[in-house]
Formats: structure tokens, C-alpha cells, sequence
């Protein structure tokens, strides 16, 4: 994980998007201590969280699925799971999410968010059903440093849209977890 965090740092002009260290490991954990041994990620960047999701996923003999729409960072993505020994856990489909999602027709114990901040009301519409009942949608910068309450940006729109759909549906249940910039766990009923 440390050279796809060096690699993010000197490569790219958003380094901030990395989900780093402390919630690099939460996600391998969450994914061991829950028995998440089918996963999707939407939105990977340059891989670090594909990494610790997959990490977590080896130890349960799982895999894991993503979408990552920026192919421009395919070499970080692919060079960081060989470096980091869970290629072969791993597929990417490099495209629009909400393309991709509707053809998708397997279930996953537990759904990472961490993509277009505007569109996260239509990811969880598309990735709800996909999830099996006990399992579990992460979404990731859920407080969106404290401008959920503005709606002037779009980003902050999406969020605050998603935050209070979630809130809203009868068929989960969610707490926060204060790391980063906000996790929602979400579970499936």
C-alpha cells in the first residue's frame, strides 16, 4: 500500500482523494471482521482502498469487483495490487458506474462508495439491490467537510441528497463513523 501512496503523492494532482492509512486499514478490517468476502468498490482512484479492501477479501479466500472510471491511472491500479499480492483477487471495469451497474447481476456482501460525490443518491439506488440481505453499503466523505448543510455545489446537493435518503429507507439501518471525512455504514435489513 506504501508505493501506491508514494505513487499517488508524486503522480497525480489530487492526492487528497486517497483514502489513506487509518481508513485503508478500518476497510481491511471491516471486510475480515464481517465475512465480506464479495465486494465491489465504486471508485478506486489509484487503488489504495481496492488494495485493503482485497487484502481483507484474501484472508476469507473472497474477491472483489471495481469501477473505476479514470483509465488514465490503469498502470498505479495494476502495478499497486501486484505489489501489494492481490491482482488475482481483483477485476477492474473502467467506465461510468452507472453504466456499468445495471448490467451487474451478482450479489456482494459489502458495496464501497467512494466516486462522483453528486452521484451517490443513484449509486445506492443501483447498488442496494445488489447487496444480499445482512450485508453492507460503505460510503465514503459523507460529511463532506461540513458542507452538507449547503446545498450551493453540486457535490454537497448529492451528499446531503444521499444522507437523508439513506436516513429514510426502512430497509437498512446506518451509523457514522467518524474517520476521514465521515464513513456511513450502512446495513441491509
Amino acid at each position: 500500500m506504501n508505493w501506491i501512496e508514494r505513487q499517488t503523492h508524486t503522480r497525480t494532482n489530487h492526492a487528497q482523494m486517497l483514502v489513506g492509512r487509518e481508513e485503508g486499514l478500518y476497510l481491511r478490517d471491516f471486510v475480515v471482521r464481517n465475512n465480506c468476502k464479495r465486494v465491489l468498490e465504486i471508485g478506486t482512484f489509484t487503488g489504495y482502498s481496492l488494495a485493503c479492501l482485497a487484502d481483507g477479501a484474501k484472508t476469507l479466500g473472497g474477491r472483489v469487483d471495481a469501477i473505476e472510471i479514470n483509465k488514465e491511472l490503469d498502470y498505479i491500479i495494476e502495478e499497486g495490487l501486484k505489489r501489494a499480492g492481490v491482482s488475482e483477487l481483483v477485476k477492474v471495469s473502467y467506465g461510468d458506474a452507472l453504466e456499468i451497474l445495471p448490467s451487474i447481476a451478482e450479489e456482494y456482501d459489502l458495496v464501497f462508495i467512494d466516486a462522483d460525490k453528486r452521484q451517490y443518491p443513484q449509486y445506492y439506488e443501483l447498488t442496494l439491490p445488489l447487496v444480499k440481505p445482512g450485508g453492507y453499503i460503505l460510503a465514503d466523505n459523507v460529511s463532506w467537510y461540513g458542507r452538507t448543510s449547503s446545498h450551493e455545489d453540486p457535490k454537497s446537493a448529492g451528499i446531503s441528497s444521499f444522507n437523508s435518503i439513506v436516513e429514510s429507507d426502512s430497509l437498512v439501518e446506518s451509523h457514522l463513523v467518524d474517520i476521514r471525512d465521515g464513513l456511513l455504514v450502512i446495513r441491509r435489513r
